[in-house]
């Protein structure tokens, strides 16, 4: 309430017209005492670019998962969840199996801790390859029936469950895992050292345990991963690394036992270990005064430490700067109670498993260090809640690359990595169908979702964007659990104050983004020794429209002004004044939108961007009107009904009658001018017809005219907050518009002792 109020005022002083002169948010800042480091060269940076397009984990993980997740190539694969599975809710897993080396084979039990979310319930479907054999289903102790076909495993009852009933689950079994498209666990060598390893997004848990999974339930208290396996082998001593906190290692002789414990939820596919050989570097990162976590990383013994792609230089040396710079936006790493790290595994790319990112010895840079780290967010401590919503995980990573560069460097150095993600005509973040599209694909779920995050940071300012973010990351009823773009808008409405769908509805479901097209006029004024410009502001889209707040920079003869316009239409025409002629434009000059821009030349447009609504039984009257190309104007509906009672001069453009049914009622209209060839403009017109009239003012039905309906009136013109109801109300100085004019005339009467809102 108090920023808005403050907006207010502030365009008390500064409104003129249907523009204002300032920003929601201005851009990157210096933050206050720190200090950036000397940047990466011109020629550094290009070649990470370059190996990020080569060598970016999404890019390889495409690739296999493209041949995988098909359903015509994959039959068997079981992508969304059975309908039991929605009727139980799992609270933790207990994972103890051996890993025999030598056979490449596993043998033991998981036991899975479940709560009824029915009543009635009497069997529980999970998931498991059927390469691995059962061989007992428990439930509470004792043995059940159970089959299993495809990827599903069912464990009948022999009695039922009621809701918030909690029941234990066991499932013993062994053999062969499956490692098939980069997913499930794997036997490798490398320098002489075996290893065996797990890599399990988005459906390889099930290739080596038996879980439900599938993102959208996680294990609320988390999991027990105990691993016994050869204290050594091939004369070397072997170790695991694991997810969570190391709770004991016992020398059992020729094997060993270690186990590791997760207390925060954990979804399957971010359950993770690899056996092998380590090496260990543990550092300890100050998350505040005095207190410290470790930072551990577990690397080849035959892996360098300088700078090369088979080194350890990069986890030892910018995972701690991450840390600081990821925390100081999104608030404190969210597993500061237990670890972070790195642990070498088979895998040519990098992986974000929960506390420990799994990374390639070949696969090190500055960036990957930010992407996996930045996942502990959005991923891990909230996860996707469906795959078809990847981008929340992908999309935060990779703008993380570019929050970790502008905290480390500074925002011109960031600001060369997000242009290194830009992608024109991408397709949709939103992953239609997981069967069948590539949910990893880089050019829209990455980038285009890391560019969809920078622009829902610059249409909700720094100011609400990083509080809203710590909030859904951290204490909000996400954090620790799945979420959807919903849930992400739910939680950025309401620090933005108003309903924000306009934004995600656009940017994450339709393809491209909005190809602005502008031009534009100018006269002497007839009022003042200024010149009063009409710009035109349009989109071309293969798709829908992206409504946005847009930053303008107007050049005129030495003089330069910039000003933001909310664009919410195929077109949006603009009257302003300059102190001399306008030269040029520039449009989203700081890059704060995925676009492209045309200057188009200047010709004829509908002048009428909203239509007054009408009272039933009153007469009503309204000309449309045209400015450009060459008078006399002709007009002509094109498509939908004008109110019943009204009658509509195709010569003056007038609707006049008097209405007498109440509806909406949608029309277009075409506008024909007199050139040769003529121009013509056609647009869209939503027009209301309603019971009686309602006093102009009170446009949140309070019964008062006050500051609230000033707040709610600059909600609705720039925030994309809910339109009057109806429409006439905020309509304050009669001039068939409500904007700023609007606005400041409310505030006028109200604080000023200017007139009271017309009848």
């Amino acid at each position: 309430m108090r920023k808005l109020i403050g907006i207010a005022l502030t365009m008390l002083l500064l409104a003129g017209g249907q523009i204002f002169g300032f920003e929601m948010y201005i851009g990157p800042s210096d933050i206050d005492g720190h200090i950036y480091k000397t940047p990466p060269t011109e020629a550094e940076m290009q070649k990470m670019l370059d190996e990020r397009v080569e060598r970016h984990a999404c890019m390889q993980k495409s690739v296999a998962l493209s041949e995988k997740y098909n359903a015509a190539r994959n039959p068997l694969l079981v992508a969304y969840p059975t309908s039991n599975m929605y009727k139980y809710d799992v609270l933790h897993y207990k994972i103890d199996i051996a890993i025999d080396m030598a056979s490449e084979t596993i043998d033991g039990y998981v036991d899975i801790l479940c709560k009824s979310l029915v009543d009635g319930l009497s069997s529980v479907d999970l998931t498991l390859t059927t390469s691995l054999n059962v061989t007992d289903a428990r439930l509470n102790g004792s043995s059940k029936t159970y089959s299993h076909s495809t990827d599903i495993l069912t464990v009948n009852f022999d009695q039922t469950f009621n809701t918030d009933d909690e029941f234990t689950v066991r499932i013993y079994y062994n053999g062969s895992p499956v490692y098939s498209n980069l997913d499930g666990m794997e036997f490798y060598t490398i320098w002489s050292r075996k290893v065996c390893y797990t890599n399990c997004e988005p459906f390889g848990a099930r290739n080596w345990w038996p879980c439900k999974d599938f993102p959208f339930d996680k294990a609320d208290n988390g999991a027990d991963i105990i691993i016994t396996h050869p204290t050594t082998y091939g004369g070397y001593s072997m170790d695991v690394v694991s997810n969570g906190l190391l709770q004991s290692v016992t020398n059992n002789g020729a094997t060993t036992t270690t186990y590791w414990k997760e207390s925060h939820p954990i979804s399957t596919y971010l359950i993770a270990l690899v056996l092998t050989d380590f090496n260990q570097t543990v550092q300890n990162w100050e998350y505040e005064p005095g207190q410290f976590m470790p930072v551990e990383q577990n690397y080849y013994p035959s892996a360098p430490p300088s700078a090369t792609w088979s080194s350890t230089y990069y986890m030892v040396n910018y995972t701690i700067p991450a840390l600081d710079a990821l925390s100081h936006y999104f608030g404190r790493y969210p597993f500061w109670d237990e670890k972070y790290g790195h642990m070498h595994y088979g895998w040519g790319g990098a992986m974000e498993h929960q506390t420990s990112t799994s990374i390639s010895p070949y696969f090190n840079s500055e960036y990957v260090i930010a992407h996996e780290l930045m996942h502990q967010w959005s991923g891990d401590n909230v996860t996707c809640k469906t795959f078809n919503h990847m981008w929340l995980n992908e999309g935060f990573a990779s703008y993380g690359e570019v929050l970790y560069f502008e905290y480390t460097y500074g925002w011109p150095t960031a600001k060369s990595w997000l242009m290194g993600q830009h992608h024109i005509n991408a397709g949709t973040p939103y992953v239609e169908d997981i069967e069948t599209d590539d949910m990893f694909d880089g050019a829209t779920v990455y980038d285009k979702g890391s560019w969809l995050v920078h622009m829902l940071r610059n249409q909700m300012g720094d100011s609400l964007f990083f509080p809203a973010m710590q909030d859904y990351f951290l204490t909000s009823q996400f954090a620790g659990k799945s979420a959807n773009t919903d849930d992400l808008n739910s939680i950025c409405s309401q620090y933005f104050g108003s309903d924000m769908s306009w934004f995600f509805d656009a940017w994450v479901y339709q393809e491209d983004q909005p190809n602005y097209e502008y031009s534009y006029e100018y006269e002497a004024s007839a009022k003042s020794a200024d010149y009063l410009v009409h710009f035109y502001l349009a989109q071309n889209n293969t798709d829908g429209i992206f409504p946005m707040y847009v930053d303008i920079v107007a050049f005129a003869g030495g003089y330069d002004t910039t000003f933001t316009i909310w664009d919410g239409s195929e077109g949006e025409l603009i009257n302003f004044n300059l102190p001399n002629p306008p030269d040029s434009f520039w449009i989203d000059p700081d890059d704060k939108i995925l676009k492209t821009v045309t200057e188009v030349p200047w010709t004829m447009h509908i002048a009428v961007s909203q239509v007054p609504d009408a009272v039933i039984g009153q007469p009503y009257s309204f000309t449309f009107s045209a400015i450009g190309g060459v008078p006399d104007y002709s007009w002509e509906k094109t498509l939908g009904q004008y109110p019943v009672g009204l009658t509509f001069n195709t010569s003056t453009g007038e609707l006049s009658g008097t209405p007498t049914w109440v509806a909406d009622y949608y029309f277009q209209l075409l506008c024909t001018d007199s050139d040769d060839p003529p121009n013509t403009d056609e647009r869209g017109f939503l027009m209301r017809v309603v019971e009686q009239s309602i006093p102009r003012g009170d446009v949140d039905d309070s019964g008062n005219i006050d500051i609230d309906d000033v707040v709610y009136l600059i909600n609705y013109i720039f925030g994309g907050g809910p339109a009057p109801d109806p429409i006439e109300k905020g309509d304050v100085d009669c001039s068939d518009n409500v904007d700023i004019d609007d606005v400041v005339y409310l505030i006028n009467y109200i604080f000023g002792g200017g007139p009271a809102p017309c009848e």
